[in-house]
């Protein structure tokens, strides 16, 4: 696997566990609040049993890599979005944000993700890794519901030490 090209990260029943997962913890009309960048819903997936498998995907891209932030399940109805943004952490911390992933667990008409020089309409369990640095945003659906999981893979801040 390599940086901006897609690829099959989750099977269906993967898929489906995770949009299970997130229903369950999510409750009815939750959003993150009233910013002006981002609307939507959203869980963190707590259940750490695949989070070595992940942390192995991602030592193949580069070895540096020690552990994984608590993923996140996004969803998104029409009208639901985040806005243009970078995935990083402020400097002080002792690990930084290396990678990101975002899979899509349901697409829907009209939702994507884009970079600022790629869009990406990635099909159930297709997943797209890129740099925290990079500007992002996902756009809303229009009609139904976008479901996305995030993984940020984490690496020792050498600015730090």
């Amino acid at each position: 696997m390599k940086l901006y090209e897609p690829f099959q990260f989750l099977t269906t029943a993967e898929c489906d566990e995770l949009i299970e997962y997130a229903q369950s913890k999510i409750k009815p009309g939750t959003t993150l609040g009233k910013s002006t960048t981002r609307n939507n819903r959203v869980a963190w997936y707590e259940e750490s049993r695949t989070w070595t498998k992940w942390i192995s995907m991602f030592n193949e891209i580069d070895p540096v890599i020690d552990w994984i932030q608590t993923p996140q399940i996004a969803l998104y109805s029409p009208g639901e979005q985040y806005g243009w943004h970078t995935d990083t952490w402020p400097s002080n911390r002792t690990h930084t944000r290396y990678f990101t992933l975002t899979c899509e667990l349901q697409s829907a008409p009209g939702a994507r993700l884009e970079l600022e020089n790629q869009e990406f309409y990635l099909q159930r369990g297709q997943a797209i890794i890129f740099k925290p640095s990079d500007r992002h945003r996902a756009i809303s659906p229009t009609e139904g519901e976008r479901i996305s999981f995030t993984i940020w893979a984490m690496a020792l801040n050498t600015e730090k030490h």
